[in-house]
């Protein structure tokens, strides 16, 4: 595998469909640390030329995970990924995310140097025929096939939300486990309806209901929901209160009216480190998920909850 990749995309869930595959080819290959860096405009990128400083031929394997907060590197940023793209540690994997970033991006100077000696994935959003892809490729995983007309209504009613879609295919994939799921299935699951979404606990989470997170978070548990869902949820959550700390404004972010008052009470309430922080807790998560590290996802997913 190459020693650095570069993931730009709009939704989370896509990126972490690469870094699942990435990752765990990493695993196969001795990579046992995982060091995630959160950019935003104030951060120092010395962690990079500290990295290539201390070249160790028989060091342990590890990942230096990169994510940008929603812009672009800024020019000290760009220089040190630039003078990194030149100086390349084998015993170091660089994954770089940039969720969110303006497609110009792609062409920007920075980006060209690491995927010269690296490999660029850049997702481009779903359109309609795409997202019918995406939904029968996720059906297959879980073994069920979704009908055609069952497909549509299933788009119609998530709006073509990936998580909500996500979420809906695999209770499909609990109650009909190994079916072909028709209209009428798609029905009776649609009707029938989980007691609380992953949206449930993502709007008590960003309205700073601790109390309803929690009693939403232990439903979602018990239903089986994956932890790597409700670590989307979350991430969702932080990038739109990131967006309207720095903007003060909900323009571009879609949800109903009472969603976006929250996420503006909110932005005022929270400062930028309690975010960062957050960010950051959510980066440890995702690394026990992958099996970096060893604390039960679940707990950490608590925690952060209760502490935000």
């Amino acid at each position: 595998m190459d020693n650095i990749y570069v993931i730009l995309a709009d939704e989370s869930i896509l990126i972490e469909e690469n870094l699942e595959k990435i990752y765990a080819k990493a695993k196969q290959e001795g990579f046992t640390e995982k060091n995630t860096h959160i950019i935003d405009s104030r951060s120092n990128w010395a962690f990079l030329s500290s990295n290539s400083d201390n070249l160790d031929l028989f060091g342990s394997k590890k990942i230096l995970e990169v994510k940008l907060l929603g812009q672009g590197p800024g020019v000290k940023g760009a220089n040190s990924l630039k003078d990194y793209s030149k100086s390349l540690d084998p015993n170091t994997l660089l994954v770089l995310i940039g969720e969110g970033l303006e497609r110009k991006s792609i062409s920007s100077a920075w980006v060209k140097a690491l995927e010269k000696v690296g490999t660029l994935i850049s997702i481009a959003p779903l359109s309609t025929s795409s997202l019918k892809v995406w939904i029968k490729n996720k059906a297959k995983e879980l073994n069920i096939e979704i009908m055609q007309e069952a497909l549509q209504l299933l788009i119609e009613k998530t709006e073509g939300n990936l998580m909500a879609t996500l979420q809906e295919i695999r209770k499909l994939s609990l109650v009909y486990p190994s079916e072909k799921i028709d209209l009428d299935k798609m029905k009776k699951s649609i009707t029938g309806s989980s007691k609380y979404s992953i949206f449930d606990f993502s709007n008590a989470f960003v309205s700073r209901n601790t109390s309803k997170a929690i009693q939403v978070l232990e439903s979602l548990k018990v239903e089986g929901t994956p932890e790597t869902l409700i670590i989307w949820a979350l991430t969702r959550e932080l990038n739109n209160l990131f967006k309207v700390s720095k903007s003060g404004s909900t323009k571009g972010i879609w949800g109903p009216r009472n969603y976006l008052d929250s996420l503006v009470k909110t932005s005022r309430e929270v400062d930028g480190y309690k975010i960062l922080k957050a960010y950051k807790r959510i980066a440890h998560i995702d690394s026990c998920i992958k099996g970096f590290n060893k604390q039960n996802p679940w707990l950490g997913i608590r925690e952060l909850t209760l502490s935000f």
